[in-house]
């Protein structure tokens, strides 16, 4: 057990500082076959394939990895290798970046080996790894904050983000079952990608998006309602202000 363990963590470093270019022979080979040429079962056709997603040769490291782990389990479940090509099909538009956290996940939380599908959702990344609210949080925050958006203290950025995508009026407006079930996985996917992106170290959102955040107009009207508070003044009362005002001295 504790030779899988180090064959994992070895495996781990070694997707982590892989480059998904793919390997020279694999490439060598399909550029000999003849143009039209239809996959066979299992292969992903190389326009389907991602520059940036996941080879055969980390598919390969991946069975390894997992044969050092979960022994004759894993070969009994899934073989010494993706002679089917199911583990490519579906794995291979994931960042290989994403491959060690699955990897991680399996040796705490599984004890029999998983299913494609159970590894893919193995490798997406959770809010609360990154510091951000979890997904059952955030969605009653994006609630909560949906009536007045723009007053509501965020916890997080993303909060707001993936609520401002979803829409806030859909957020104010669901109210039967399924609209309340669409508007949660439209707020789900938006936040999702957003917890990648911040796992990517990307910028949340478009810099012109951030820049226009600072709004000079917006500012100056907030400081001016701050200064009158603090001087007893209430701002949307307009009598009261010229009152006050005129009460005031100005001599040195």
């Amino acid at each position: 057990m504790r030779q899988g363990k180090e064959l994992a963590a070895s495996a781990v470093r070694s997707i982590k500082s892989s480059k998904p270019t793919g390997n020279t022979s694999s490439r060598n080979r399909s550029s000999q076959k003849p143009q039209g040429t239809t996959p066979r079962r299992g292969e992903v056709p190389p326009s389907a394939r991602s520059a940036t997603g996941i080879t055969p040769k980390l598919i390969a490291e991946l069975f390894t990895t997992m044969t050092g782990l979960y022994g004759a389990k894993w070969t009994k479940e899934h073989g010494l290798a993706d002679r089917t090509g199911a583990w490519l099909n579906t794995l291979k538009d994931l960042d290989p970046k994403l491959l060690a956290l699955g990897i991680k996940r399996c040796q705490r939380e599984k004890d029999w080996p998983p299913s494609v599908p159970e590894f893919l959702r193995l490798c997406q990344p959770k809010p609360e790894d990154i510091g951000l609210p979890p997904m059952a949080k955030a969605w009653l925050e994006a609630n909560d904050g949906a009536g007045s958006p723009s007053h509501h203290p965020w916890s997080h950025r993303a909060v707001y983000l993936a609520g401002r995508e979803t829409g806030w009026h859909e957020l104010r407006s669901a109210l039967t079952a399924q609209e309340q079930r669409d508007a949660k996985v439209r707020f789900a996917n938006a936040y999702q990608a957003l917890i990648i992106k911040a796992v990517n170290g990307e910028s949340l959102e478009p810099q012109k998006a951030i820049e226009r955040q600072f709004d000079p107009t917006i500012y100056s009207e907030r400081l001016q309602r701050k200064t009158m508070k603090e001087q007893g003044i209430d701002p949307l009362d307009g009598a009261s202000a010229r009152a006050k005002l005129k009460g005031m001295s100005f001599d040195a």
